[in-house]
């Protein structure tokens, strides 16, 4: 076990000086996102404004994806700092930030401050980490229930003091408990299926007697009995059937059998093997070097006695137990990997730190050089394809873009060239820390000059503020077959909910009941708008278009009346 307070304390701080503004840059200059944001930030509005802490809420109907912690936090933030899309990504960006550090001190206690430093670095600069520290989504805080586990779990594995040993294992069970309150059961099985597969590669299963498992379910139910008694009073069978069934086991279940258990099937099936594809998208830049890093990290035998050998065994039966376990379930996305990139951005810096002392071979000496040049090539080709984007895309033509990715380029391209002389000249040292400021830059001229741009084209605030003008309040708004983004995104912007219309016979019988009737659908393909246009009775009132396929439409019945009102006050 390390500490070097010095230069522990001084790598702390050059990590915190490099991910805070990271993780800050870009939080607040663009609206909610599809899919997953105009959900998670209503469910946090209505949180907010009932009071009812125990069952989430979207558009006034129990939500029961997920408990309610991170919905919490989130309606805490709204209470604090207002409602707003600007402060909505705040919980998950300081999530983020805790689940960097505790891999830091993780790191620093079993191997020293560098390692720490550079895998805090790595993860922070993981693509779809960074991607979801700047979104308004539970996965942040679930990462960092999980990490905060699996740290519990080793120091307290590797303590002489029983007294402190149980300490750690208890507070490894209620940091599961919480992973339980933000994702429900996978906040459990993947440290617990790393931890015993750690156990079994240790040879040390009866440490499970030592960890007083017992003691961890007692934990649990003290904890969670509780919420599941509200669940229960609020909802009855349905909402736990809901929870346990339909948003847990059906979710595991191979996709022939979607809807099976609860009548309602759930969505993003994907194959067994998904994960081999997905994994190296998520792990994007670093995931260039994964065939450099496997094989460093198999090269070791890891059956020595020493807190080092003890870490990178607990990282790889981490990663490895977790990705056959998601694999293995037919739900999959991208983003369900974050736990996972704590332990591979832990085995990535190894191998960095291991350059630094050894002779690299021809293969690694490949894959550091091309590591490098794609970054170079980057730079170079940013403003040729700014300018092709440009023409394929003219509304872009109208922001100031352009400055930026020049400014990206002239940054990128010298400390590409830079790190390519430290390569030549074999400083590794020097090399990676140049090699990382592209990546940086790069992050941050996304976060900061490319957000807004693409908000232009995703936005829901024009649809919103142009719905609040050309409908009375005193007037419903009801939604056709409302998909969880719709049911988000208007009530968080306009604060009024939807009244829902599901199937044909509905729409007929309140276009037939009502006098005037506007209607709100998120349509793909325009399958939606069709439906609604052939009763003859409705006609479009406007609409936006939302990224490629998706456009927002308003329609009316009696609507001649509202678009001639709304060119008077546009004249006047």
């Amino acid at each position: 076990m390390y500490w070097s307070g010095h230069k522990g304390l001084k790598n702390l701080i050059y990590l915190v000086l490099i991910v805070v503004p990271l993780f800050s840059f870009g939080l607040t200059n663009h609206g909610l996102w599809s899919a997953d944001e105009p959900r998670v930030a209503e469910i946090g509005r209505e949180m907010a404004l009932t009071g009812n802490w125990a069952v989430p809420m979207l558009n006034q109907r129990p939500f029961l994806e997920e408990p309610p912690l991170y919905y919490g936090t989130l309606a805490l933030t709204f209470k604090a700092l207002g409602v707003s899309d600007r402060v909505a990504r705040i919980p998950s960006a300081i999530f983020a930030f805790a689940t960097v550090l505790v891999l830091f001190f993780t790191v620093n206690f079993l191997f020293g401050p560098q390692i720490a430093l550079f895998s805090g670095i790595i993860l922070a600069t993981t693509g779809e980490y960074f991607r979801v520290a700047h979104t308004v989504i539970v996965d942040s805080a679930l990462t960092f229930f999980i990490a905060c586990a699996m740290s519990l779990f080793i120091v307290g594995y590797l303590s002489d003091s029983n007294r402190k040993k149980l300490l750690c294992y208890i507070l490894l069970y209620i940091s599961c408990t919480f992973a339980f309150y933000t994702k429900g059961f996978i906040g459990i099985v993947i440290p617990g299926l790393g931890i015993l597969s750690f156990l079994v590669a240790d040879k040390n299963i009866k440490e499970i007697i030592k960890m007083r498992l017992w003691l961890g379910i007692l934990i649990f139910l003290v904890l969670t009995l509780p919420w599941f008694i509200t669940l229960w009073q609020q909802g009855g069978k349905e909402h736990l059937d809901v929870f346990l069934l339909h948003n847990h086991l059906q979710r595991f279940l191979p996709g022939k059998f979607s809807g099976t258990i609860s009548g309602e099937a759930s969505g993003h099936h994907h194959p067994f093997y998904y994960y081999l594809i997905e994994f190296p998208v998520g792990f994007l830049p670093w995931s260039l070097l994964l065939v450099p890093v496997f094989i460093h990290a198999f090269s070791r035998s890891d059956k020595s006695e020493t807190p080092p050998e003890k870490g990178r065994l607990l990282a790889k039966c981490w990663f490895f137990a977790g990705i056959v376990f998601l694999s293995a379930a037919s739900t999959k996305r991208t983003l369900y990997l974050m736990p996972l990139f704590a332990p591979m951005a832990l085995l990535t810096s190894l191998y960095v730190e291991s350059t630094l002392y050894r002779l690299t071979d021809k293969i690694e000496k490949a894959f550091l050089w091309a590591f490098t040049a794609i970054f170079a090539v980057i730079g170079i080709s940013a403003v040729p394809v700014y300018s092709s984007i440009q023409g394929i895309y003219p509304w872009i033509r109208g922001t100031n873009l352009f400055p930026s990715t020049v400014l990206l380029s002239l940054l990128i391209v010298p400390s590409s060239v830079l790190a390519m002389w430290f390569l030549w000249s074999k400083n590794f040292g020097k090399y990676w820390v140049t090699t990382i400021i592209p990546i940086v830059v790069g992050m941050v001229f996304t976060a900061v000059a490319v957000a807004p741009v693409v908000d232009i084209h995703k936005s829901f605030v024009p649809f919103c503020h142009e719905l609040m003008a050309i409908v009375p309040s005193s007037e419903p708004l009801y939604a056709y077959s409302a998909d969880e983004t719709l049911r988000g995104a208007v009530p968080f912007y306009t604060g009024r909910y939807l009244t829902e219309i599901c199937g044909p016979g509905n729409l007929e019988k309140t276009i037939e009941t009502k006098g005037q009737v506007f209607i709100i659908t998120r349509d793909k393909k325009r399958k939606a708008e069709t439906e609604l246009l052939s009763t003859g009775k409705l006609s479009i009132i406007f609409q936006q278009k939302m990224g490629g396929e998706r456009t927002l439409t308003l329609l009316g019945k009696n609507s001649h009346t509202v678009q001639s009102d709304i060119h008077l006050a546009k004249d006047n």
